[in-house]
């Protein structure tokens, strides 16, 4: 039976059927075929054809073809006819599935006697034709208005003719209230039916909707919103934003790594720009991608890479430019940290948290200063993890003991931020944590400290350092080296 129900429906698509694919799930069937004179065989070229129930409507080409999409739910029967004002009219039935391209079978329309178009009264309103679906703000440099052709029908879908015509009002539906227009307001159909209105930007950005509706009879007729997109028009310093996927990547630690800077740009209204606004991108330290057009949101990215020349404090600029309406300069910059190999220094400090001269060691109820940066001095990158543990009987570390860094700030971010602009210090750069006995612990014995462990790991790489209670330090993970410097113990891995 199902064979059989393939066969019968081949006949109306002239097409395949694949068992394999359900007809139960919606998609988009595309209807294409042929309008020809029955007794010439000729292509008929302007006969309007119609798709019920979606209402849908289109025009035959030279060759008398034509094409329509429509979104199915599901596998159903849909009506097409065709119609021409010196022709009768015909219509077939068709069985569409979705995702399918259905040649349908050809419309064979008949002269009439007479070649006076007639028509029934005004019945319904249909897009026949839409110029643009997208056109930019005013002063935007994109063109700014678009032209819709709407079909005014009778019952049958026959244009209406002049003894018929009907007055067409359009307005709005939704619209950003930026001014746009439609010109003319209102319009007599021809002898074809059609009428035509034009839409006009204003200066805001959004969609609009137009609406074409009659009155006939006492009852009121109308279209179906037709919508139209309203881009943004050119840059404006005020809304020009660059915005960093990390203001903090490990670019010191290997060649091409990347880091992807974002740009957002508004125009004068604080709508997102016409799509493919070019912005120029630079950079004083590293190689960055040259270029981006934005998309319909106002946004482009573009891919900062680790590489020649490495910034020697760790910090390069990067700036971004485009232009306004007045052929001016919209710019700016940002600061973005290349950080290097982690680097680990440790002191022991009185109750002022000033560091002790000794040198550190693991030791009961003692506070210890953390210093952990890259090899310059500046913030490891987000994602950095920084634990402590005391080990040994009933003793544990409290404070600062596991923490993991977010993205590096600075006191202030433009083309003049400095080395000194990186914000470091306690929660950033600086760590306090003490040793004290763990009284919770269900152990036998005095509290004793055995060793201080102290890691370090994350984008820029892991560095592990313990100590046991005599000072003497070594290296768990890392190939690091071990240095005094002062009260500090410096652990740090050395770049090639």
């Amino acid at each position: 039976m199902q064979r059989i129900f393939c066969l019968l429906l081949g006949v109306l698509l002239i097409s395949g059927c694949d068992l394999s694919e359900s007809s139960e799930s919606g998609g988009i069937v595309t209807l294409s075929g042929q309008v020809l004179d029955a007794e010439t065989n000729d292509p008929i070229v302007g006969a309007l054809v119609q798709l019920q129930p979606q209402g849908l409507i289109t025009e035959t080409d030279s060759l008398g073809r034509y094409r329509l999409e429509v979104a199915v739910d599901s596998t159903m029967e849909l009506r097409l006819s065709a119609s021409h004002t010196a022709y009768s009219s015909a219509s077939i039935s068709v069985l569409v599935v979705p995702n399918r391209t259905i040649e349908v079978p050809v419309l064979r329309l008949m002269r009439t006697a007479t070649n006076q178009p007639v028509s029934g009264a005004a019945a319904n309103i249909l897009l026949l034709s839409q110029s643009d679906q997208a056109i930019g703000v005013r002063e935007s440099g994109s063109k700014e208005t678009a032209e819709l052709i709407f079909q005014v029908s009778d019952s049958i879908g026959r244009p209406v003719v002049l003894d018929h015509t009907v007055r067409v009002h359009f307005r709005f539906g939704v619209r950003p209230n930026g001014g746009e227009y439609l010109s003319p307001e209102e319009a007599q159909t021809d002898n074809s039916g059609r009428v035509r209105v034009h839409v006009a930007s204003g200066t805001k950005a959004g969609v609009v909707q137009v609406v074409a509706e009659a009155t006939v009879g006492g009852r009121q007729i109308r279209s179906q919103p037709v919508s139209i997109v309203i881009h943004g028009g050119l840059p404006d310093q005020r809304f020009f934003t660059l915005a960093p996927s990390r203001y903090n990547f490990p670019g010191w630690v290997a060649y091409g790594l990347t880091n992807e800077i974002g740009v957002i740009v508004g125009d004068p209204y604080g709508n997102p720009v016409k799509p493919g606004t070019a912005v120029y991108f630079t950079t004083t330290h590293g190689v960055i991608e040259g270029s981006v057009q934005t998309n319909a949101t106002g946004q482009g990215s573009v891919k900062l890479f680790s590489a020649n020349p490495l910034p020697p404090d760790g910090l390069a600029i990067v700036t971004a430019t485009t232009a306004d309406r007045l052929q001016q300069p919209v710019t700016a910059s940002i600061p973005i940290v290349f950080s290097g190999p982690p680097v680990i220094r440790i002191c022991m400090v009185d109750d002022n948290g000033v560091c002790l001269p000794e040198p550190p060691a693991a030791r009961l109820n003692q506070s210890y200063r953390l210093t952990v940066t890259d090899h310059l001095g500046n913030p490891l990158a987000a994602g950095t993890k920084i634990a402590v543990r005391a080990e040994g009987t009933k003793v544990k570390a409290v404070g600062n003991t596991a923490v993991e860094l977010g993205d590096t700030g600075f006191r202030t971010i433009g083309a003049g931020t400095t080395y000194d602009d990186i914000l470091r210090g306690p929660g950033i750069t600086e760590f306090f944590f003490r040793v004290v006995p763990d009284l919770n612990l269900d152990e036998t014995g005095e509290p004793v400290v055995e060793a201080l462990v102290i890691q370090v790991s994350g984008p820029n790489g892991r560095l592990e350092l313990a100590y046991g209670p005599s000072g003497n330090a070594r290296i768990l993970a890392g190939e690091a080296v071990l240095q005094q410097e002062g009260p500090y113990l410096k652990a740090f891995i050395p770049l090639e």
